[in-house]
Parts: C-alpha cells; structure tokens; sequence
C-alpha cells in the first residue's frame, strides 16, 4: 500500500513542477496550466467513485489492480502527447488511477487491522504519500529536470521522460500486491464465511510467507457473525447517520485537501513570481515538505494516543495561524523555508487524521464508497480552489493566496466539531451491529 501511494504522491505533485515546461512547450498559460491539474483532480473524483463502487462489490483488491494499471496507462500517454488537449485528456485518465488508490487503501487497512493499532497505520500511508512522497517527488523533478535536463533532450523532451519514469516503477507495486489477502470483514459481509477464515488465518500468520502458504484454514468466525447486511449503494451514503457523517467530515477534508493541493501546485509558481528560478522553486519546495513528513509522523503517533475530534481542531487552528505568519512575514529565503516546513507540518497533520478518521465512519457495505465520497468532496476542492488561488493571487500576490487559506483552516475547525469521535473503538461499535466477536 505505502508503495503504491509514493508513486501516486509523484505523479500528483508533478504538473505544479514541470508547469513552466509544459507552459513553453504547449505555448499555454497559468488558467491552462490549472486546468491540467483540474482535469487530474477530476479524475481522481471519478476515480474514487468508481473504485469506491468496485471495492464494496466486488472486492478491495479488485479495485486496488485496476486502479494502478490505469495510472501507468494515464502516465504513458501523458508521455506521448502532442498536443494540449491529448495532455488533458490523459491527466484525468492519470486522476481516475490515483484517485481509486487512496481511499480503497484506506478501507482495506482500517479493516485488517486491530483497533488498537488501526489509527497509527492509518497514518502510515500519508507519512510515504504525503511525507517521503512530497520530498522525494520535488527532489526528483530537481534532478530530472535540473542535472539531467540536458540529458534528457531539454526542455521540450525532459518533461516526457519524466512521465515514463513516474509511471514504469507503478507495476512493481501490481506485483508484489499479488499476495495482499482481501479483506476478511468485506468477505463476511457479503457471507463468504469459509474465504473470511482463510483470509484470517493468512493475516494471522504475521509474515510474508504465511501470506503465500498459510496452512490450514482456522476458524475465527461463523455465520452467527455475518453482520446485518445493509445495500451496497451509493445512496446509503447520504441516509441518516452516513448522511450527517458525510457532511461533517466532506466539508473538512474541502477544507483540508483544496488547501494542500492549491499549495503544492502554485508554490513553484509563487516562488517563481518572486523571482526565484525553476530549479530554485523546485528545491524551496523540497525543503518545505520535510514538515510534510513530520507533519504525517506526528499525525501517525497522535492517531493512536489522541481523539480526532481534539487533534484535528487544533491543527487547524494552528495550520491557521501559521498561513497567516507565512503571509505576513515570508519575504526572505529562510523564512520562506521556515515558515513554508511548519505550514506543511500543519497541512499533513490534518490530511492524515482526516484520512484516518473517514473510513472509520461507514459500514463494512459501503465503507470504500463512503470514505471515496469524503475524499472525493475534498478532491472538487482540489479542482476548484487554484482557480479561487489564482484570482486572490492576481489581486494581493501570495498574501492574498495563504490569507484564502487562513479562512479555510478556520471553517475546517467548525466543521470538525459535527463530526463522530471513533477514537478507540472497534468499527462495528461506531457503524454496525450485531459486533464481531473477533473484531477487536
């Protein structure tokens, strides 16, 4: 799973960095430069729709292959446009791929995973997106697009390459996911009792080779377990407790995720504004992310010790105050990289408990489909807010950008306090019942 995400923590992050690259070779500007990150991020609202459905009827790991082959095919194609609308066409191919990544991930973790530990593993997967992900990926376009410019034909031809790089190493990932086992909570819900046993004593087995030849079936659970079966559909999803559930948390992952993606897309161009070159915003922006990976440690040790509720409120009260520093103060280089790390500390922080907490608050039936919807609202922010960044931007330069965000962090607050605290509690205790009696 960490895997996958890095790849896709590439990939995102990479129209923002090679954006002056593809400005010269299309001959666009900075309206057309978002709409291609519109379109990836459009994608990745399809993508977790349709991945959402895919996991919660036919299965986690269904999903999970499909999802990364589509990537690779997005990133390819990417590779070979030849012209704007070829580009665009195929980032929100890319999207689709990305998009379906995450929050089936997240579903399938949260339910293989002891409650104790859940929180904290949760989080593990933005500390490789998120955390190493944004660090290794502005490192990479550095390098390929710094050093190996030359080698790699210029500026008309570096871009390319890059995409080809990004997607190859993505089918590594289909390989080795070959001995992840399906979820023993979504094959009891569909009352596939015999595959729930095999896939737990898989999991039992606490090693790779147990994963490969686990010996003989164990029985954990009956059909006295199988759980009262609700529709697996997209309505349920906006019914009742799932509907005030989905509200809370969807307007706080808008908050959250338009916040980070307008960042890690325009910071290049903000730096570059300020007339700092392409290789110097690449490497600023590097430097900045190192909060990112505190941000998503932080995140994955509080996930375990710490109510979401609390943690989530208080990083956005301080994701707040932190954007309003860097607004007023971020006029040196080294405040620039000061105030930019613990922005990003603070931006992670709430993306990672975000996504640890949406999983658990839909049923077994709709889970990925529920967590896709909230992550999915998050990802029309994404696509809508660059455009609202670019309009404050034109008008107060990059104050008018981090003051946007100030406002964001503090709505983010409001919306945080409807949501349900599921700290420390088995998910069928906060989604289902009757409650498994192995669920804990």
């Amino acid at each position: 799973m960490m895997a996958g995400l890095f790849f896709d923590s590439l990939e995102q992050n990479s129209t923002g960095a090679m954006g002056p690259l593809l400005k010269e070779s299309f001959g666009i500007g900075n309206a057309e430069l978002t709409m291609i990150n519109t379109a990836t991020v459009l994608g990745g609202l399809a993508g977790r729709l349709i991945g959402g459905y895919i996991a919660d009827r036919w299965g986690r790991r269904a999903a999970l292959s499909l999802n990364l082959l589509v990537y690779t095919l997005g990133g390819l194609i990417s590779a070979a446009a030849v012209n704007y609308e070829m580009l665009l066409a195929s980032r929100f191919i890319v999207g689709i791929g990305l998009g379906g990544e995450f929050t089936v991930g997240l579903a399938i973790l949260a339910e293989i995973v002891a409650t104790r530990h859940r929180g904290s593993l949760l989080a593990t997967l933005n500390i490789s997106s998120g955390g190493v992900g944004n660090i290794a990926s502005f490192g990479f376009f550095w390098l390929v697009l710094g050093p190996l410019n030359g080698v790699l034909g210029g500026n008309d031809t570096a871009w390319r390459w890059t995409y080809v790089l990004l997607a190859i190493p993505a089918l590594l990932v289909v390989f080795f996911r070959r001995y992840l086992p399906e979820s023993p909570r979504f094959l009891l819900s569909e009352g596939r009792v015999d595959e729930a046993n095999q896939s737990l004593t898989r999991l039992d087995g606490g090693s790779i080779k147990a994963l490969r030849k686990p010996g003989a079936t164990k029985q954990y659970v009956t059909e006295a377990d199988i759980p009262v079966q609700v529709k697996s559909s997209y309505a349920e999803v906006f019914k009742g407790e799932n509907l005030r559930r989905t509200a809370a948390i969807g307007a706080a992952s808008w908050m959250s995720f338009g916040a980070q993606v307008t960042l890690l897309f325009l910071m290049p161009i903000l730096l570059v504004s300020r007339g700092y070159s392409l290789s110097d915003s690449l490497a600023f922006t590097m430097i900045m992310n190192i909060g990112s990976l505190f941000g998503a440690c932080a995140a994955s040790y509080l996930a375990g010790k710490a109510p979401r509720r609390l943690t989530v409120s208080i990083a956005a009260v301080l994701g707040c105050i932190s954007a309003i520093c860097f607004a007023s103060f971020a006029h040196s280089t080294a405040l620039i990289l000061v105030l930019g790390m613990i922005f990003q500390f603070f931006t992670m922080m709430l993306n990672t408990m975000l996504s640890v907490w949406s999983p658990e608050l839909f049923p077994t039936s709709v889970r990925a489909m529920g967590t896709s919807v909230v992550n999915g609202i998050g990802n029309v922010a994404g696509a809508v807010m660059p455009f609202a960044a670019l309009f404050f931007f034109d008008r107060a330069g990059v104050a008018g950008v981090f003051a946007m965000i100030a406002v964001m962090y503090a709505l983010l607050v409001v919306a945080a306090r409807f949501g349900p605290e599921t700290f420390g509690k088995p998910l069928e205790a906060v989604t289902e019942k009757p409650v498994l009696a192995h669920a804990a």
